[in-house]
């Protein structure tokens, strides 16, 4: 079995840009409500939660009014949500903040929240927080990162959400084809690893969750939607379902999996992911657009995820393959 500083040196991506990507433990929310103070009281719990644990790796953030992105000297060292969020007026907000040494380089510290701006159809403006780990960061702790995020389901109540391992990406070199090439070479070789493109999901999650991951995460409405609660648990069997007032986790084996296409008894450790897969492939969404844009001539040869490849990697687990 790969040891987590083997997967970190497989999947960690440096060049002349900085780094590309890296491999760690990803949470990802997504939330209505955040105009409502209770909701940005939430996040900034869960802020103050993940400062506890990172707060100190945490290099880069991003001034809340421009967006120009700021060198951290501590996380204290700058305006923070703290600050600046409790008296908010209505409109969307963000903040930022991550651990690279570049401020474009990928890390295994971030945290990135996005409030949405409130409309007549809040569930088609879901507002997103996703948060980033090493990969070996809850090995020696212990409360372990499921527990963590029943903790924050219970204080934000997300529509629904996911966590596992993540391809975490730049912050500025994700549109180059040198990144959109190789993120697609790692979808497809290591089918546990989450391939994200938030900007693309804005458009998409108000429908139904992206799929499946080592935690999968569904409110109530969801839930409903797949018999109900009672009905999930019973197709889950000895697999965990972790409850929280508002939803549930559904947990895919004891520990994340990256999966290998490439050799077939590794790959058979995501034999969870499909079960899972399998429960919550009604309300899976489908028609999601490709995260990819097109490629330069040169590379015309070359793969990457348009629309129909992304479809078909988000069916990976699908018990029909997305048919």
């Amino acid at each position: 079995m790969e040891t987590p500083q083997d997967l970190d040196q497989l999947l960690t991506v440096e060049t002349d840009n900085g780094v590309l990507f890296k491999i760690c433990l990803g949470v990802a929310l997504s939330f209505t409500g955040s105009q409502q103070q209770e909701k940005r009281q939430a996040v900034l719990e869960i802020l103050a939660d993940y400062q506890d644990l990172v707060g100190d790796q945490l290099t880069w953030t991003t001034n809340p009014t421009t967006g120009k992105w700021k060198k951290l000297k501590g996380f204290d060292s700058y305006i923070t949500p703290f600050d600046w969020l409790p008296t908010y007026g209505a409109g969307e907000w963000e903040f930022v903040y991550h651990g690279g040494k570049r401020r474009s380089d990928a890390d295994e510290h971030g945290i990135v929240v996005l409030g949405k701006r409130p409309s007549a159809d809040e569930r088609g403006q879901l507002s997103r927080l996703y948060c980033l780990f090493p990969v070996d960061f809850f090995i020696e702790r212990e409360q372990k990162l499921p527990a963590l995020v029943q903790q924050w389901c219970e204080k934000l109540k997300p529509e629904h959400g996911y966590a596992g391992f993540w391809l975490g990406r730049s912050y500025g070199y994700e549109r180059h084809d040198e990144s959109k090439i190789l993120e697609y070479k790692f979808g497809q070789r290591f089918p546990g690893l989450q391939i994200n493109s938030f900007t693309g999901h804005s458009l998409n999650l108000h429908r139904g969750p992206k799929g499946v991951d080592w935690l999968t995460i569904l409110s109530d409405r969801w839930l409903e939607q797949l018999g109900g609660l009672e009905s999930v648990k019973a197709e889950m069997g000895e697999l965990p379902v972790l409850e929280y007032s508002g939803g549930a986790i559904l947990r895919a084996g004891p520990m994340p999996q990256l999966g290998d296409s490439e050799d077939p008894e590794v790959d058979a450790a995501l034999a969870d992911y499909r079960r899972v897969a399998a429960i919550i492939e009604p309300i899976r969404i489908k028609d999601h657009q490709g995260i990819h844009s097109p490629l330069l001539p040169r590379n015309r040869h070359e793969k990457y995820f348009n629309e129909a490849e992304y479809q078909a990697w988000l069916a990976r687990f699908s018990p029909r393959g997305g048919e």
